[in-house]
């Protein structure tokens, strides 16, 4: 979690918490028997980087897929899967497009308790304050129903791992596991006296206990929140990064949202927060910041220098902040829709169609990388855990079945609405969602 964080070290140490399964069955064209072929139109796959460029999607015409328990256990044309497997069931999606579940690293869950509120929101800091204003009024079971309601959409939209940071983490870990999604869920570090804690040391001491709950969870992990450098002291902060490195916990920061957030910063620390972050040794690849659009060069040099993952949530007002043609393919690099504010839905669709097909990387695998899970999710992949998507295609471009026309699977998927497309979704070979209607988990 720090400089001198090992990423081999790391996968072990979150697989070894429970997070998902210490032994990740590598299963080969010799098994005989599958509990589920799926056989599509197509199966997005990604070509290797090339000249230092991340890897780009491509589609595999005329694929099947195969699921046995929890992991995908084939992957090739239909035939050749079915001469050399024993098939238990098979679903036929001849119209639709296989791709890995997406992965959305800020979601506010909670921020379906505003949707349609006229208030005014401030985008760039999260809608963590407000939310606790207008859930003061309701009932714990409440919170967790509205929360599991908000996974369930994003369920339906696609994503199948989510990030989410919340002052009611304990009742949104319980929505996450009652909805059957992949959920790290970030517990809020601060010195805010709110309906979570009241100062800094109370929340780091409930985030330690959650942590102690789910550390042998197959589908929830926990992670540390710091929702506002400017609301919390250095001590603190060289706390979370022992605890970090200790428990090998992932670290979420909302960071450099804006030029007021800057000078908060540097109005309580002497510095901004970028820098601080690397005096207590928390700059680094398994650091997710997210916002990062203020930024200037010297900003950029550090970013860069410790290769710490970035996660970009689109949001009304980025026009006015610096563009983001600094980033370097290097960079790891995830999106989140927490960027749109309180009245918004949770579609990463809508965050990838702002990349183009470059968007699609960093929406799947490139978010376990951030993770640190991109063994076990992320790509179609024999071995890994079938958390899987089926798009129909007729939705996106209803020319599908006509022999003359050329359809693109992929730039269809950057139009926008693909999250319409959606039919099927399994998450770790549990199907939560079939002919868009969600199922028991």
């Amino acid at each position: 979690m720090l400089t001198h964080w090992h990423p081999r070290r790391a996968i072990y140490d979150a697989l070894k918490r429970g997070f998902l399964p210490l032994k990740v069955p590598r299963y080969t064209r010799s098994m005989t028997s599958i509990d589920l072929l799926i056989k599509a139109h197509s199966v997005l796959q990604f070509d290797g980087p090339h000249d230092g460029a991340k890897p780009t999607p491509r589609v595999e015409a005329e694929w099947a897929l195969g699921i046995k328990d929890r992991h995908i256990v084939a992957l090739g044309s239909h035939a050749e899967i079915a001469a050399e497997h024993q098939v238990g069931a098979t679903l036929e999606l001849p119209n639709h497009l296989l791709m890995p579940g997406l992965i959305n690293l800020q979601s506010h869950a909670l921020g379906i308790i505003d949707r349609g509120d006229s208030r005014g929101v401030d985008v760039f800091s999260g809608p963590l304050g407000a939310i606790d204003t207008s859930a003061a009024v309701l009932a714990d079971e409440e919170l967790m129903a509205a929360a599991q309601l908000a996974f369930t959409e994003m369920l339906m939209a696609g994503t199948t791992t989510c990030a989410d940071m919340s002052l009611h983490s304990e009742w949104v870990a319980k929505a996450a596991e009652a909805s059957g999604i992949h959920a790290q869920i970030s517990v809020p570090v601060s010195d805010d006296h709110n309906a979570w804690t009241h100062g800094a040391q109370q929340a780091l001491d409930r985030a330690l206990a959650m942590h102690d709950t789910y550390a042998h969870h197959p589908r929830i992990g926990i992670a540390i929140g710091l929702p506002d450098l400017s609301k919390i002291d250095h001590a603190t902060l060289v706390k979370v990064a022992t605890y970090a490195l200790e428990l090998n916990l992932g670290v979420q920061v909302l960071l450099h949202q804006s030029s007021a957030h800057v000078l908060a910063v540097e109005k309580r620390h002497g510095c901004n927060g970028i820098q601080l972050l690397e005096q207590v040794g928390l700059l680094g690849p398994s650091l997710q910041a997210v916002h990062m659009n203020a930024l200037d060069d010297d900003d950029i040099a550090l970013l860069r220098h410790h290769r710490v993952a970035l996660v970009r949530c689109h949001h009304p007002f980025e026009n006015q902040m610096r563009r983001w043609d600094w980033l370097r393919p290097a960079q790891p690099l995830a999106l989140g829709t927490g960027g749109y504010g309180l009245n918004y839905y949770a579609d990463l669709f809508r965050s990838i169609e702002r990349h183009g097909s470059s968007g699609i990387f960093p929406a799947t695998l490139g978010g376990a990388e951030v993770m640190g899970l991109d063994e076990n999710i992320g790509s179609l992949v024999t071995g890994k855990l079938a958390d899987i998507i089926a798009a129909d295609l007729r939705i996106l471009d209803a020319r599908i079945h006509a022999d003359t026309a050329v359809v693109d699977p992929i730039n269809l998927l950057t139009q926008g609405r693909a999250s319409q497309a959606v039919t099927h979704v399994w998450v770790a070979g549990n199907m939560r969602v079939r002919n868009r209607q969600i199922t028991s988990p």
